[in-house]
Formats: structure tokens, sequence, C-alpha cells
């Protein structure tokens, strides 16, 4: 743009203020907010951010995980049937799939680090409350209560999620960081932040099989509660740390403080670069095409519209020419998620009840295959009630062996690991698909093999391999779908997606304590035939999709 100056004598002399294509102005050191934070570069500050973030993201995955870690133990204290076992293992996906839309619509009028607080505050009173209930109803209300804060976390290249104020972590996160270096850093997040899964794993090893009976306020607390307890503690942490939390600088520019905005960005500068605040290069922010925050007092109306362009959308994806992609990931992502969700929260207590398998009692010529091993009638707790015709009915008193839960957090580590290994290998679209078909592959296998193989060491190599498996095929179905679903459609589907996902989860836990008892070797057999029709859906899924002609409404992110 040309300018005039005047000199000293009067005359004008024509300048041009310069503004380059990526937002970076030369008068002034003014910028638009994606090259303020570009240069603010990535480091200490960066990593800061994450270790503060982390006890949030990590509170969604404790909500969904405690509960295989005290079925065993609670089952007299709640009055627990194997039924309702797989109902309350499933109640939390049910709270994050019912609260998904609420949380979606309010984020935008709330600043994230505010909802954080809030939901963390909420998060620890419901778990500690939890941990001194005795009524089951009143334990499965809780742990609803706390699926509709908790979270489900995708990642691909970015990070995708859906659910409560702890879904938003990575959102947050990724407003601290320029296009150049979210890709890196959704990766390496993402490690940090599934790694959660470990930690309930290696606390249940550590606190449940104690004999532990204290009382505190006057309520008698078992190893089992004393465990709920000790995980309430992390959103706790993650209340302190939230508050430490700065404000992203795009919610400071949407809301008018363009000088904190960059105070902060000058700081991000001083602590990534180990340079002075000041010599901060921009001097200015420009709005550019930063969205205006929604207005409050039209939270009726534009949530409304927001709901009919996702409905509107949601009804493209039904029709041709997305019907056949769209169908095929979306039971894709709900068969991977039920095998992993499934077996990740009844491992602990399927192999609880084998260690307790009376060996003295089996008399037949052959090895014990799994069927036998779950028999209560060849358990050692139940030597006394051989001879009731009730058996499945009895409360029982488990013994309880720290050796499980070992190999629980074993397998956990085993998750996280091979899960971001694939997910490093898996840099093509030839790649990807034959990640996902390996793990439905080994998925079947172990579920159809898992009934008839013996002695307790193969079955629980086999149930391992499903839940690993599951998870690596999960994220690759994630990764395609990305590359399937053109642009203007992708936010809607990946809501649809994770929501089927949170689906399966609820499906899988209902369908294995309603079987299981009956007929072990139907229950993971029905779960390796899930992974096989998985597996030919695999080999049968099309490229990307041509968008459509008919017109799409609303932004990706509707």
């Amino acid at each position: 743009m040309t300018k005039g100056r005047k000199t000293d004598n009067n005359t004008v002399v024509a300048t041009i203020d310069v503004k380059h294509e990526d937002g970076f102005s030369g008068v002034n050191g003014a910028a638009e907010l994606e090259r303020a934070i570009s240069e603010t570069g990535y480091g200490l500050f960066n990593v800061l951010l994450l270790v503060a973030a982390l006890p949030a993201a990590w509170s969604g995955i404790f909500d969904t995980t405690t509960t295989a870690f005290v079925l065993i133990s609670a089952e007299c204290d709640l009055g627990l049937t194997t039924v309702r076992k797989g109902v309350l293992a499933a109640i939390p996906f049910l709270g994050i799939i019912l609260a998904s839309l609420v949380w979606d619509r309010v984020t935008p009028y709330v600043a994230t680090r505010n909802l954080l607080i809030v939901g963390l505050l909420a998060d620890t009173a419901l778990n500690v409350l939890g941990s001194a209930l005795d009524s089951y109803y009143a334990f499965l209300t809780v742990k609803l209560l706390t699926g509709v804060l908790t979270v489900h976390l995708r990642y691909v290249r970015s990070v995708s999620s859906v659910g409560g104020p702890f879904s938003m972590v990575t959102s947050y996160l990724s407003e601290f960081h320029s296009s150049a270096h979210k890709a890196g850093f959704a990766r390496w997040a993402g490690l940090i932040m599934n790694a959660g899964i470990i930690i309930p794993a290696a606390l249940g090893y550590s606190i449940v099989p104690l004999p532990l009976d204290i009382d505190i306020f006057y309520r008698r607390y078992t190893a089992w509660r004393i465990y709920l307890l000790i995980c309430s503690m992390v959103p706790l942490v993650g209340i302190l740390t939230a508050c430490a939390l700065p404000y992203t600088p795009k919610q400071l520019l949407e809301t008018g403080r363009h000088d904190e905005a960059l105070n902060l960005l000058r700081r991000m500068y001083a602590l990534n670069w180990r340079k002075p605040a000041d010599s901060f290069p921009i001097r200015r922010l420009l709005l550019g095409s930063q969205k205006v925050q929604p207005s409050r007092d039209l939270f009726f109306e534009e949530n409304s519209e927001k709901m009919r362009v996702a409905w509107y959308n949601a009804k493209l994806l039904c029709s041709r020419p997305y019907l056949r992609a769209f169908s095929q990931l979306g039971f894709l992502q709900f068969g991977s998620s039920l095998l992993f969700n499934t077996m990740r929260l009844w491992v602990p207590h399927t192999f609880m009840i084998i260690s307790n398998f009376d060996a003295s009692e089996w008399t037949k010529d052959r090895s014990p295959i799994l069927a036998d091993l779950l028999h209560r009638r060849y358990s050692v707790t139940l030597k006394q009630y051989y001879d009731c015709p009730n058996l499945y009915d009895i409360c029982v008193t488990w013994n309880i062996t720290s050796s499980v839960y070992l190999k629980s957090t074993i397998i956990a580590v085993s998750t996280v690991g091979f899960a971001f290994l694939a997910g490093l290998i898996s840099g093509s679209d030839f790649r990807r698909k034959t990640v996902m078909l390996a793990g439905f592959l080994i998925s079947t296998g172990s579920g159809l093999g898992m009934s008839w193989v013996p002695d307790p060491p193969n079955i629980l190599t086999l149930a391992a391999a499903i839940i690993v498996t599951g998870k690596i095929a999960s994220n690759a179905v994630a990764a395609v779908s990305v590359l399937v679903i053109p642009v203007p459609l992708r936010g809607t589907s990946v809501t649809i997606f994770t929501n089927l996902g949170n689906l399966g989860a609820i499906l899988g836990n209902v369908y294995l304590s309603a079987i299981i008892d009956a007929e072990p070797a139907a229950a993971f057999v029905g779960l390796g035939v899930l992974s096989l029709v998985c597996f030919f859906l695999s080999l049968l899924l099309p490229g990307p999709v041509k968008a459509s002609p008919k017109p799409v409404i609303g932004s990706d992110n509707a």
C-alpha cells in the first residue's frame, strides 16, 4: 500500500507499507496472531504448559478406567452382579455421548481455562463422594456424571476430541502452537496423555490387594475405596495446575484484551528463546481473520443454527456419494472401540477370577480352558457353596492377587507404546490401511482362539493382543477417515465417529457381562467375529470421496 510522508521542506514522498502473505507487516512490527505465535518458537513454555494441563487430561481417562480395578473388590459392598458390573463399566461412556452436544455448544461462550477449573472441581467432588457410597445406584449415578465431565481422545495428525471440559485440553494447547509445530506437538502430547491409562493400573497393583480397613470421617474405607480416593487426587492436582494456566492468545484477542495477548506472547518468546521479552519482534497484533466471540445474548439462536447445520451435514453424509465410506468407517470405529474398551475394562476382573481357580478340584485329563477357569464351581473361594443351585447369585469375597494388576499395568504400557510406534510408521495411505488390517486380523485370531487355548498365560497373551491391536486399529481408522471424508464434512464426521466409538464401548461391556457367566466361550468368540467383519470391511474401504454437488452448510467445525 502506498502512503505519503512529508519531509522537512513539506515535500510529500511516497512510502510503501509492505504486508507479507504470512501476516507480517513491516510497519511498527505488526503481525497477525498466527505469525506472532510462530515467532515465539517452541520450547520450555510449551513443555510447562503440557505438564500443567496433564492432570486435566488424565482425569478423564481415570474416570473411564478406574472402575475396572474395583469391580472384583466391590462385589459385596455394592451388591454387584455380573450384569451390574458391565453396566457400571459402560455408564461413563453413556455420559460422554449425552453431554457431547452440550459441551460443544457451551465452549465458544466460556473460556476453556474456566471450564477446566469448574470441571475438575466437580470431578474431584464426585470421585470423593463415589468412594464413600454403599448404594449401587448412587455409585452408578456418580459414574454417569463423571462421564459427562470426561474425555474421549483420538490422535491422528492433529487431535480431535468429543466430550466434557477435559476434552478441550488438546484444543486449548493447540492454540499456543503455530501450524509448523502442531503436528509434532499433537503426536508427543498424544503419547503422554494416553499414558494416563497406565497409572490407574499401577495404582491398582499398589493399593487394591492390600488388607486395608480404615475409618475416615466415620466411614469404613477398605482398599478399593482408598484406591478411588487416591485416584480422585488427580483432578484435585488438576485444579491447582489449571489455575496457573493462562488464557489462550486467541481468547484474549477475541475478548478485546490485545495488550494482555501481546504480553503473553512476549513471555512465551522469552521462555522459549531464552531472550529478553522486550526483544520480541512483534509490537502490535493485527486482528486479521480472527473470529468474533459469539454473543451470549444470542446463545439459543446461534446454537439452533449450529444444530441445524450439523443435522444437514449428517444427512448429507448419509447420502451418495458419502454413504458407503461413511457407514464403513463408522462401523470400523464402532468395532475397534468396542474391542479395545471392552477388553481393557474386563481383563482385570476376568483374570482375578482365573487366579482363584482351584487346580486341586480339576480331575479331567486335559488342561483347563477359559470356560473351566471362569466356572465358579472350580473357584477356591466358593468351596463351601459348590452344592448351591444359584452359584452365580452369591456375593463372593475374592482373593485379590497383585500379579493380575501388575500384568494389567504391563498391558497398558504395551498398548501406549505399540500404538505410538504404529502411528509413527503409518506415514502413507498404504501403511495406514496395512496397520488397520493387521490390527483387525490379530484381534480376530486372538478373539476366536482365546476360548480354546489352555493355561492362563496363553489366554492372557491373546487378551492383551486384542487390547493392543484394538487401540492401534482405532487410531488407524481415525487416520484413514481424515483422508476419506472431504474437509467440509470432516468436523461432523469426527463427532459422529467418536460417539459411535463410545456406543461400541457401552454395548461391548453390556454384551460381555450378559453372556460371560453362561457362555464364556461365546462371549469372546463374538469379539473375534466382530473383528473379522471389520477386517473384511477394511479390505473394501474406498479411497477419498469426491465432494457432492450438494452444498455443504457451515464449516468443518460445525
